[in-house]
């Protein structure tokens, strides 16, 4: 009896280990950066049938900086989009360039479900499961600095046009922060007041996965959570099979009307339990060189 409950807590925990063997779909952004296309000697790996234990944990292409200052970009992450850029003419910031992008996220197996208190991703897990955004505010802020949500039309304060009702968003409107729960829990809300206030404040991140969103800044303030109600990012909604996460700095997410200035540079990254190590050309904790 003993022989057999261990031979079956073994069998689960390989079955969990051994998730990402079933390939996946991946966005149109996602072919530019074929790595076969790039390095012919890959065609010689099939990461899709190695074992699990010599599988990398991390994604191999896992940094990306953007550049509000300049409205340029360098690096990339498995998943997620190019940003999209737009300057603003009306305004003499330094850092007032708008962009949008989004990421996928992959669905968690049967096991990691149940694991994860009913599909809350409270931690950081292998490949595409939680996106970690670091922003890095400059001296001249106002209006809509971010905008992260799972709805393509978030434009804050919880609207999206009825566009789905798995709308969750997170937003900063200088000097506050701002998190919405989807139309499934409507009502509830959280303000945030003073966690972007200069000069004190010069960086807040962001980790979002399914059912969980942390929010810390550099002043002191943290905030995390689980809730059924936050970002939809495992298969709930049948119109968005990729798990869609919609990013948006110095605007929001639905269009550029609401916007603002503020965020200098962003830097994106999936957190995962072996990506310790610094995957930029200086480390996160270090101020961003265009935010003097």
């Amino acid at each position: 009896m003993k022989v057999q409950v261990i031979f079956g807590v073994l069998m689960c925990a390989i079955a969990c280990m051994g998730q990402e063997s079933v390939p996946e779909d991946i966005m149109e952004d996602e072919r530019l950066f074929d790595e076969r296309a790039m390095n012919p000697a890959v065609d010689k790996v099939k990461p899709n049938i190695l074992p699990f234990y010599e599988r990398t944990c991390c994604p191999r292409r896992n940094g990306m900086s953007i550049n509000l200052a300049t409205g340029t970009f360098s690096g990339s992450v498995e998943g997620v989009s190019s940003p999209t850029f737009q300057a603003q003419k009306s305004t003499k910031a330094k850092c007032s360039y708008m962009a949008t992008l989004r990421a996928n996220f992959q669905n968690l197996t049967r096991c990691l479900y149940d694991w994860h208190q009913g599909g809350c991703v409270s931690f950081p897990m292998c490949k595409r499961r939680m996106l970690r955004i670091d922003m890095f505010l400059g001296d001249d802020r106002k209006g809509y600095m971010f905008n992260v949500g799972d709805s393509r039309s978030n434009n804050g304060w919880g609207g999206d046009s009825g566009h789905t009702k798995h709308d969750a968003e997170i937003f900063g409107y200088y000097p506050t922060i701002y998190g919405y729960k989807s139309d499934f829990c409507k009502s509830e809300r959280s303000t945030w007041a003073n966690t972007l206030l200069k000069p004190g404040v010069r960086r807040v991140t962001i980790f979002a996965a399914n059912n969980f969103a942390r929010i810390t800044n550099d002043n002191g303030f943290e905030v995390k959570g689980c809730h059924r109600c936050a970002f939809a990012l495992n298969g709930q909604d049948p119109d968005d099979r990729a798990n869609t996460l919609y990013m948006a700095f110095n605007r929001v997410i639905a269009a550029s009307n609401r916007r603002g200035v503020g965020v200098c540079t962003v830097r994106i990254r999936w957190e995962c339990p072996d990506c310790e190590r610094s995957i930029f050309p200086f480390p996160l904790g270090d101020k961003a060189a265009d935010v003097e």
